[in-house]
């Protein structure tokens, strides 16, 4: 029979913290700047970079350098921040300045019902006579000479695009919905009435009825006993509604209250509310529930709470405030560590201020009592040549750097920043570590060839290697 082997629970849990690592982006030390900054503030700041170079770790190279000719002849390099970039002129665009304006001031790109607006980068068509589109080449749906809103419209051409703008209650982009009623007809019935102030017209309903043509009877009437002898009928609002007294509710007063003013259903732990519907019982010594007998669990002069609390009763219900780091309902669970103790170690202290009691760790250590050693040192290699050991935690972790990831900073990205690894107009995503190539739909692998994803190929071997320890470990 197979073995379970400590192995693969490491393998997990090292799987599990090699996908979940998040971008750290204040450095450790100028190690964490790539040869391309400086650590202005260990452990509270990002990198200041130099020569160009950006991102929180400097890995991100420029495009451009201040005597260079990559922005060509529609561009100039800007150098007052990092990464430098291109700033574009002419109307051109893109990180070089090689994709061309869509239209020029003296060109007819824009055809006869549009402009080159040339005041910003990129240059773009601005368009007239109720056209859109990035050309201009998309008509309005109505002219101002034409007859496309119909007899219940007319076009509205002081915005692009022109739009229909409706009348006599009709609605929809050309104006051919007909509205539900009309000032002279009777589709509001005898309970309502055509509303033609606005559009589309509606009907507006009286006597309590509703629904969009009035056709829903109320459930009560003015004159009538639908409220039954606990409730009366608020006429004042449409649709009508019953009213509850006597501690009744439900929509026509029928349900009866679970308590009455001269009643004992509150029994003697509680009283009948009356000030409101439906009456409720209001409950007193610590008691709770409906009707009050749901007993405490602990009483003022009781010792349920034990040694290690006091019951506290300013409030409903009752219950163990816990003192000396204990804790539960009735403050039985000890704490896991004592402020004279020993329990956290050497790389721990018991924090003894709230309750419960805990351990602080300290040098790295985690864990609930601070025995789970740190996965770096700052005077360690750890990390190795490609990370640092970030101590700014209370817990120890390795800070990768170039774009490595993993616990020890030992796995290679499949890509760099401004790289061309990433085929197939896949973009290399540098926010998490290690970096991956992010692919356009369909397409898969470490740098979007359909190959399989990265993030599948690094499982299947994490897989393989765990599947073969254990089974050379059975033989």
């Amino acid at each position: 029979m197979a073995r379970f082997h400590p192995m693969l629970a490491v393998t997990g849990i090292m799987l599990y913290i090699a996908l979940g690592e998040g971008a750290i982006t204040d450095c450790v030390d100028a190690s964490s700047c790539n040869g391309h900054g400086t650590c202005p503030s260990p452990c509270s700041a990002p990198c200041s970079c130099t020569d160009g170079y950006g991102g929180h770790d400097c890995t991100i190279p420029p495009i451009c350098t201040a005597a260079g000719s990559e922005c060509g002849a529609n561009g100039a390099c800007t150098t007052s921040s990092s990464p430098y970039v291109c700033t574009c002129s002419n109307g051109y665009s893109g990180p070089t300045c090689t994709v061309a304006p869509i239209c020029t001031a003296t060109g007819n790109q824009c055809g006869t019902n549009g402009a080159c607006t040339t005041s910003a980068t990129p240059y773009v068509c601005t368009c007239s006579n109720g056209y859109t589109g990035a050309l201009c080449t998309t008509a309005p749906i109505c002219t101002a000479a034409g007859s496309q809103c119909g007899t219940n419209g007319a076009c509205t051409t002081s915005a692009t695009p022109y739009v229909c703008t409706c009348s006599n209650g009709y609605s929809g982009s050309t104006c051919t919905v007909a509205p539900i009623c009309t000032a002279a007809g009777s589709q509001c019935g005898t309970n309502g009435a055509c509303t033609t102030s606005a559009t589309p017209y509606v009907c507006t309903c009286s006597n309590g009825y509703s629904g969009s043509t009035c056709t829903i009877a109320p459930i009560c009437t003015a004159a009538g006993s639908e409220c039954g002898t606990n409730g009366a009928c608020t006429t004042s609002a449409t649709p009508y509604v019953c009213t509850c007294s006597n501690g009744y509710s439900g929509s026509t007063c029928t349900i009866a209250p679970i308590c009455t003013a001269a009643g004992s259903q509150c029994g003697t732990h509680g009283s009948c509310t009356t000030s409101a519907s439906p009456y409720v019982c209001t409950c007193t010594d610590g008691y709770t529930g409906s009707l009050c007998t749901t007993a405490p669990i602990c009483t003022a002069a009781g010792s349920e709470c034990g040694t290690n609390g006091a019951c506290t009763t300013s409030a409903t219900p009752y219950v163990c405030t816990c003192s000396n780091g204990y804790t539960g309902a009735l403050c039985t669970t000890a704490p896991i560590c004592t402020a004279a103790g020993s329990q956290c170690g050497t790389n721990g202290a018991c924090t003894t201020s709230a309750t419960p009691y805990v351990c602080t760790c300290s040098n790295g250590y985690s864990g609930p009592t601070c025995a789970i050693a740190p996965v770096c040192t700052a005077a360690g290699n750890q990390c190795g040549t490609k990370g640092g050991c970030n101590t700014c935690t209370s817990t120890y972790s390795c800070q990768c750097y170039s774009g490595y990831g993993g616990t020890t900073c030992a796995t290679a990205p499949p890509c760099t920043a401004r790289g061309s690894e990433c085929k197939n107009g896949g973009s290399c995503d540098i926010s998490t570590f290690p970096y991956t190539c992010t692919c356009p739909s369909g397409l898969t692998g470490a740098t979007c060839q359909g190959a399989g994803s990265q993030v599948t190929f690094f499982v299947a071997t994490l897989i393989v290697s765990a599947l073969s320890s254990l089974f050379f470990m059975q033989y």
